[in-house]
């Protein structure tokens, strides 16, 4: 084995010095280059052969000629520069042949190889790949899709692509891969013919091909979102209508009960191909395309399942909205008038999102806005989106008992998601000015679920003391800073309005810091260091020091181990700004 390595290396020699030369690489460079190789070498010539070995020395060649390249264009090195790139090249192609000899079963050698050698321009060798690839390879159906691809693209080929593709599909009945390439071949013989026009010969020719690969399909695979690929497929080749119109007879026949099946019926319509039409029919116009379309839809939701028929109700009410939108035959007023016969349909068969509840508010008036509402929040209870409209349009009755009776109804179902209720009904009542009402709901937020009280808390305390007063507020913060559950943002509230105060009473503000640390001190450090910054800042007595040094010690007898490091850090920079 090492007189076979000493041979490769000696014979890397003359490339290696040409690189020196041209200034490619430095002396160090191309001793690392050869140290490198050596190693790969001994690898891949050792008595057990690893396929990543030889994976990963190809890569190493593959990444150096990448590198020569660039270091040409940056240095603009143009001698000797196919002498170089092409030694590399042959020991790339020569590791990858010796690999193949072992590890001729393995598909990502194969198709690297084939790859490399298409590249490179190799193109016997890339022949031969691919030959190899099916002989040894031809279990998995990649191998007979890439081969087709070559002798159609590649070697201009056509016939033989064929006879690959429906070779291949012997073997693999069932691959969706395979007869799609195999259509798209057969149909890309009348596109690729550069005659003024095609006979209408050729064209019967491949259609009834194409409908030998059709039938094969349903007969393997039983997959709709297939058969309306290859309907997709078909749709630009008017000469193939026969066989567009066989798929749509299965998939009525086999898959009615399939939501995406009317679906791409309805949209086809829309496009003017319309089922059981000839080519040569006569193009009805755009109205008549939408009115199909719409008739397609309406059948559909007659035939579909019950699990079926929510998500075909979205997609038709889709088109009538994006047909709202689009500048067509139809008067707007009929396009408004289907759409709202549509969306009331879906309405009392309980299958209308909330998303087109809010579309329907846009087509009627403020008045039927609110009994529409009262239909959404009906059938869609836990909508808060539907909640707020319902609320905001009883506002715009003017009439107080309709606004109460919404929100209540509407907290009662969303619970402990209601907040955005609690806010527009404050905000109405306070537009009103009506203190005492406004008052009685803060009472009232602040007995909720905590996801409400916890905010409405400290919002309450807040129009306390700029509707009544401080000592309102001072009142009503002492009866819920000690109620469960404990709310942080209250004391910080509570904190600023103290500040705000001409004549501060430190005494009070001190209970508040304190209170917020007994409360939260254990897994809280801001508490901490806002008690302490209180001392610093504002109530600077003449023992400040003292009482600073005591909340430290207490903070850190009280905060959890994993805090300490981050309070003293806190500390330190509260100290040093002062």
């Amino acid at each position: 084995m090492a007189e076979l390595v000493q041979r490769h290396m000696e014979s890397m020699a003359e490339e290696i010095e040409e690189m020196r030369r041209t200034k490619l690489y430095t002396l160090e460079e191309t001793r690392l280059i050869l140290k490198t190789r050596k190693e790969f070498e001994y690898k891949i010539n050792g008595v057990s052969k690893n396929l990543q070995d030889f994976k990963e020395y190809i890569l190493y060649e593959k990444v150096l000629l990448k590198q020569i390249h660039n270091r040409r264009d940056k240095n603009m090195i143009a001698e000797r520069k196919s002498g170089i790139e092409y030694k590399i090249l042959r020991r790339i192609k020569n590791l990858y042949e010796i690999a193949l000899q072992r590890f001729s079963n393995d598909f990502s050698l194969c198709l690297s190889y084939f790859k490399f050698c298409k590249q490179s321009n190799y193109i016997n060798a890339a022949s031969v790949a691919v030959q190899n690839m099916i002989k040894n390879c031809s279990q998995n159906p990649e191998v007979w899709q890439v081969a087709a691809a070559w002798y159609a693209n590649d070697r201009n080929d056509l016939n033989t692509a064929l006879k690959v593709l429906n070779k291949g599909l012997t073997i693999h009945k069932n691959s969706q891969v395979l007869y799609t390439e195999a259509i798209k071949l057969e149909l890309s013989a009348i596109t690729s013919n550069n005659n003024t026009k095609e006979t209408e010969e050729m064209q019967n020719k491949v259609c009834k091909k194409v409908e030998t690969y059709v039938r094969f399909i349903w007969d393997c695979i039983n997959d709709s979102n297939y058969l309306i690929e290859i309907l997709n497929l078909l749709e630009s080749y008017s000469f193939t209508a026969s066989v567009q119109n066989l798929i749509i007879d299965k998939l009525l026949q086999n898959y009615s009960h399939i939501e995406f099946v009317w679906h791409t019926l309805a949209q086809r319509e829309r496009r003017g191909l319309h089922y059981g039409a000839s080519c040569e029919e006569i193009q009805r116009s755009g109205e008549t395309c939408l009115s199909l379309c719409f008739t397609k839809y309406q059948e559909g939701l007659k035939k579909v399942s019950s699990s079926e028929k929510a998500n075909l109700w979205l997609m038709y009410l889709d088109c009538l909205v994006e047909t709202q939108r689009e500048n067509n035959e139809l008067p707007n007023s009929v396009k408004s008038d289907l759409l709202k016969t549509a969306l009331e349909q879906a309405s009392s068969e309980k299958y209308l999102t909330e998303k087109y509840y809010i579309k329907w508010l846009e087509l009627v008036t403020d008045e039927e806005a609110l009994n529409l509402l009262e239909k959404g929040t009906s059938a869609l209870p836990h909508s808060i989106d539907l909640w707020k409209l319902h609320l905001r349009y009883a506002t715009m009755t003017d009439k107080n008992l309709k606004v109460d009776e919404v929100f209540k109804r509407g907290v009662d179902m969303l619970k402990e998601r209601s907040l955005p209720l609690w806010f527009m009904y404050l905000r109405y009542y306070g537009l009103l000015a009506r203190d005492d009402i406004i008052d009685s709901i803060y009472r009232k937020g602040i007995t909720q679920p905590q996801e409400i009280s916890e905010t409405l808390k400290p919002k309450y305390i807040e129009w306390l003391a700029l509707s009544k007063g401080i000592n309102d507020a001072r009142k009503m913060y002492n009866i819920l800073a000690n109620e469960k559950p404990y709310c942080k943002e209250l004391h910080a509230t509570m904190s600023k309005l103290e500040s705000t105060e001409i004549d501060h009473d430190y005494e009070i503000w001190a209970q508040i810091h304190e209170l917020a640390c007994k409360q939260f001190g254990e897994e809280d450090v801001d508490v901490w260091i806002n008690h302490i910054l209180f001392y610093l800042h504002f109530n600077k007595s003449d023992n400040v020091n003292e009482k600073v040094q005591r909340i430290c010690r207490e903070a850190e007898n009280t905060l959890s181990p994993l805090l300490q490091s981050d309070f003293r850090e806190k500390y330190a920079k509260a100290l040093s700004d002062q």
